[in-house]
């Protein structure tokens, strides 16, 4: 009663916003890059932003620019001939998102779950390559994990699927997009070994009001933007290792247009977000665009327990 209750207040507050109906100011440039999953910005170049493929692609990322445009070897002539970068000793099963570490790298999260019946869900850690340079990379390191809370393939109720990761505090976190609920759950990855399947540690839940497709953690770890299909959330806390979901809250409804609604990814550029879409459009949205959200009352505490069901 006491979820249903949370989820009706911030659901009150958020219907009683117009959406916003985002015009695209760039397009990906590359017909490889047919269903844009996850886009984050490099750690080392400023106008590079990494992007990868759904499911249906090779294991490989792409280097584009904020205008879309593919970033090419040197030695690459025709834009038509970029095939991406490919990675080694991976294999594309419903990656979703790809963060950054504070080593270098690229965190590819190979973590879609649709129907909830995957149990080979893990992070690629891939050392971030030169893109003006390189044609292939390898992996690192792969991070098998599994949710404590589910205990059925399925389960009744599917809130087990992930499209948004990032990094912060030393670690990798992930948010649920369900399909039981329009809530997200966050949950942290304790340690980066191989070897063996972790179990994450659950952090908390959140009436989001939507499906949950991406996130990105601000460089100062401060900011967290999370994505869905009819929203914008970014949270802040005031200190390192405090839940953002516990913070300030500010959002942005989006409007549900024919033929571009599929958010998927975003991340920060500044004082702006970028976002994509699967139809390859780059929208960007300034931080003083969002509105602040009251949802003291419509949290749970870090730590608390998993809603009951979640993994039956």
């Amino acid at each position: 009663m006491r979820t249903l209750l949370l989820t009706l207040v911030c659901a009150t507050s958020l219907q009683a916003v117009e959406a916003l109906q985002l015009e695209p100011v760039a397009r990906i440039q590359s017909d490889r890059i047919d269903e844009c999953s996850g886009i984050v910005k490099s750690a080392f170049r400023d106008d590079v932003f990494w992007v990868h493929n759904d499911s249906g692609d090779a294991a490989r990322i792409y280097a584009i620019d904020g205008e879309g445009k593919p970033i090419l070897p040197g030695w690459m002539e025709h834009a038509g001939d970029y095939q991406g970068i490919l990675v080694g000793d991976a294999v594309n099963i419903d990656w979703e998102d790809i963060a950054r570490d504070d080593r270098g790298n690229l965190l590819i999260g190979a973590c879609g779950n649709n129907f909830n019946m995957r149990r080979d869900l893990a992070i690629y850690v891939v050392p971030e390559p030169a893109p003006r340079a390189a044609s292939q990379t390898r992996v690192l390191r792969k991070l098998p994990f599994r949710y404590p809370d589910q205990n059925e393939f399925p389960p009744l109720n599917r809130n087990f699927d992930c499209e948004a990761i990032f990094w912060a505090d030393g670690r990798v976190y992930l948010l649920t997009k369900h399909r039981s609920d329009t809530d997200t759950k966050l949950y942290r990855m304790e340690e980066q070994v191989e070897g063996h399947v972790q179990d994450l540690s659950y952090i908390g839940r959140y009436p989001i009001g939507g499906s949950v497709t991406g996130a990105d953690i601000s460089p100062d770890e401060r900011m967290l933007a999370i994505l869905c299909y009819n929203s914008i959330h970014v949270f802040e806390r005031a200190l390192p290792g405090e839940n953002w979901l516990e913070g300030p809250a500010r959002w942005l409804p989006l409007a549900q247009v024919e033929d571009r609604w599929q958010y998927e990814a975003l991340c920060f550029d500044g004082e702006e977000l970028l976002v994509t879409n699967e139809q390859r459009d780059i929208f960007r949205i300034g931080l003083d665009q969002l509105l602040p959200l009251e949802t003291d009352e419509a949290k749970e505490k870090p730590g608390s327990e998993p809603t009951k069901g979640d993994g039956n």
